[in-house]
């Protein structure tokens, strides 16, 4: 599935007394119901005809831009707080943070590419024991879209065992109405805990007809963080800039084709950080590090106006992540023994070179039975550097991090069939091949040794799945999909051997349903219920873990992950609320216990009031975690507790501020102290976060 702005967003706003003692009250022009969406209604692209999220057989939450600027993000990992079966996991360190989905996805474990993450189309990977594993700011987003589950691999690759993330960049007709030359946005926001603050730029423009240009900047910087004791979090600090320019010219007799051209940079540079940015792990040392991370992409699109066998995409891009490291500590383990484990100084690195190509197809069937055919060719080449300089000698990787190179290439087929506009079906298959190499390396006598190994595995992921809807207010569907993962380059080759290897494989069971209910209580209101159960039975799970003395991987025969979801929301003129909660469970079959990195179970509860005349909206909203004591060997249990969070905002349409947008949050109202169960650090006290920014 893809992204597409949505006209139906909420319209949400931000308040502050003194701004409207400012303007004099502007008063805000009329909205309708129409114009309000709640998540379960947002729009999702699939591939045939758009849809709104409760209508896909498939659970998925789209994020437009009012809903990630509702929340105020410091960091990525912020943006996924309202959605069930999401966790970001790691640590609150930009630097150390990673997500699990239904269960899948471990700080400390080499598992990310159980989860597939793309930024425009763009695969984006990297692998660095104890550092996370996605670095970017939520600023240069407009959208954020969360498949669940491993229907998604079909589309974006086999193994997408968890699921996927797609983020989809800000583009310039996001910030021109028809015959703009020029048009922006400038933003600043502060949040008090760590005194962080933002400060964004954005300028469009369309100089010639039909060229389309776009240029951002933002800079972000914050000071530790202090969790609800008031004790410092340590190594939360940071400051980073990143960018993005676009370019898109459209052409062609009806206006059906284009060519556009991205690049994105993110980066940061601290000194003195702590080796360990996911459990702050002293035994590492301090280290300086410089991360950078780019993305740029270069595309064709042609709909074929009139041929409705043709529309055709076509993009191929590079990826570089990149972190340097210099100033390494010496581990002691006795005041006359100690060593440098990572170099003096040392740099990993992943490059991705990928392309890809697809077209959808439209069929009518019959008057009743319409079908659409997406079928499509990927391929992608990675490089994995990691030199470390001992002085006398280079070292080529380690036993835990070795270097190499990733070949895949898959080829898929997805058909959607609907009748009626009351069922859909949507059969599809893919094929995968991957090659993982590693050539030689250098001990640590500084003698090199040749590999020269390859493992080469196909991997198969066939799916069906169904949504019908029963009546006007009730639908059911449900989904059987089964995906195969070779293992990553970690898992082949660690402690500097080649491993036997098979294939891990998921055979998943999804099936739920929907309530859609119109003028419910009272006019003009709109409820939605949408609730997900789901199995996953995986074979041959590799699990890494640190054991003491070096990283392992274990081969867990058997394990399964089940658990149920829901997502309801009501909305009327006024007052709207919306409610999220998750329950997983996580099993290793093989020996009975559990799995670790297992969520607590989770809800979320909001609600709030609009008060139109003045494009007012403010509300509350509960965050509620369960005790999790159902946690696997390598994990310590963690007690349950509610966060009590505040937001206001207001958009004025008329007078001195009209385009303007304030908003002010409350985050952990009353400083609580607790620990994610995912995190490894304590969560972050109360913050009173505020943001203007102002439209041109």
């Amino acid at each position: 599935m893809g992204l597409k702005k949505t006209s139906h967003s909420r319209l949400m706003g931000g308040v502050a007394l003194w701004v409207l003692a400012f303007n004099g009250g502007a008063a805000a022009e009329d909205i309708t119901a129409d114009e309000a969406a709640t998540p379960l209604q947002r729009i999702v692209v699939g591939t045939g005809v758009d849809k709104v999220a409760i209508d896909t057989p498939q659970a998925v939450t789209v994020l437009d831009q009012d809903a990630i600027d509702e929340q105020q993000p410091r960091t990525i990992g912020d943006v996924f707080r309202e959605i069930p079966g999401v966790t970001p996991i790691g640590s609150n360190s930009v630097l150390g943070e990673s997500i699990n989905i239904r269960g899948i996805g471990e700080a400390l474990s080499g598992d990310e590419t159980r989860i597939i993450m793309q930024v425009d189309g763009v695969n984006k990977f990297y692998e660095q024991y104890r550092m996370g594993s996605f670095f970017s700011d939520p600023e240069l987003y407009k959208q954020v879209e969360v498949l669940r589950g491993p229907a998604s691999s079909t589309l974006y690759g086999s193994g997408a065992m968890g699921g996927v993330v797609t983020f989809t960049t800000k583009d310039a007709s996001d910030f021109l109405d028809p015959g703009d030359l020029l048009g922006g946005r400038l933003k600043t926001s502060w949040d008090s805990n760590g005194n962080g603050w933002l400060g964004s730029a954005i300028i469009a423009a369309e100089p010639v007809k039909n060229l389309e240009l776009l240029g951002a900047l933002n800079y972000r910087q914050s000071q530790d963080l202090k969790d609800g004791h008031g004790n410092k979090i340590d190594d939360t600090d940071f400051s980073s800039i990143n960018g993005l320019i676009k370019a898109r010219y459209t052409f062609g007799e009806n206006d059906d084709q284009s060519v556009f051209a991205s690049y994105q940079n993110w980066s940061s540079d601290e000194d003195n950080q702590n080796y360990d940015q996911i459990a702050w792990g002293t035994g590492f040392g301090d280290v300086d590090r410089k991360v950078t991370d780019q993305t740029a992409i270069l595309g064709y699109e042609n709909a074929f106006s009139g041929n409705d066998l043709l529309d055709v995409k076509a993009q191929v891009s590079w990826s570089d992540t990149r972190v340097k490291q210099k100033n390494q500590d010496q581990i002691c383990f006795s005041p006359t023994f100690c060593y440098y484990p990572f170099g003096y100084n040392s740099e990993y690195s992943y490059e991705t070179y990928q392309a890809k190509i697809d077209n959808v197809a439209t069929f009518a069937l019959s008057d009743t039975w319409m079908a659409y055919l997406t079928t499509g060719l990927d391929g992608q080449y990675q490089e994995r550097r990691n030199p470390r300089d001992f002085g006398s000698y280079t070292r080529s990787g380690s036993g835990s991090h070795p270097e190499g190179e990733t070949k895949n290439a898959g080829v898929y087929a997805q058909a959607e069939f609907i009748w009626n506009d009351r069922v859909t079906l949507i059969p599809g298959m893919r094929i995968d091949y991957s090659n993982v190499h590693v050539g030689s390396y250098v001990n640590s006598s500084g003698n090199r040794v040749t590999l020269n190994e390859d493992k080469t595995k196909f991997g198969y992921s066939p799916k069906l799945a169904a949504m019908v809807k029963m009546t006007d207010w009730l639908g059911v569907f449900g989904s059987v999909a089964h995906t195969e993962r070779l293992p990553s380059l970690d898992e082949v080759f660690s402690n500097y051997t080649v491993n036997a290897i098979k294939k891990e494989q998921s055979n998943n069971f999804e099936a739920g349903f929907t309530l859609s209910f119109d003028d419910l209580v009272r006019d003009g209101d709109a409820f939605r219920l949408k609730g997900t159960a789901f199995r996953n039975n995986i074979t041959n799970y590799y699990a890494s873990y640190w054991n003491g003395t070096a990283v392992v991987t274990e081969v867990i025969p058997k394990t399964r992950y089940e658990g149920l979801e829901l997502e309801a929301s009501y909305w009327t003129e006024t007052v709207y609320g919306s409610l999220g909660a998750s329950l997983i469970r996580g099993e290793n079959v093989s020996t009975g216990g559990f799995m670790n990195a297992v969520p607590a179970d989770n809800a979320f509860l909001k609600i709030g009031y609009v008060h139109r005349p003045w494009n007012l909206d403010f509300g509350w909203k509960g965050d509620f975690y369960a005790a999790q004591d159902r946690v696997g060997d390598d994990e310590d249990k963690t007690a349950g507790y509610v966060l009590h969070n505040l937001y206001a905002a207001w958009k004025p349409t008329e007078g001195h501020l009209a385009g303007s947008e304030v908003r002010f949050n409350i985050d952990n109202v009353f400083d609580k102290s607790y620990r994610h169960h995912l995190s490894e650090d304590e969560g972050a006290g109360r913050s009173f976060k505020l943001s203007f920014a102002k439209t041109f």
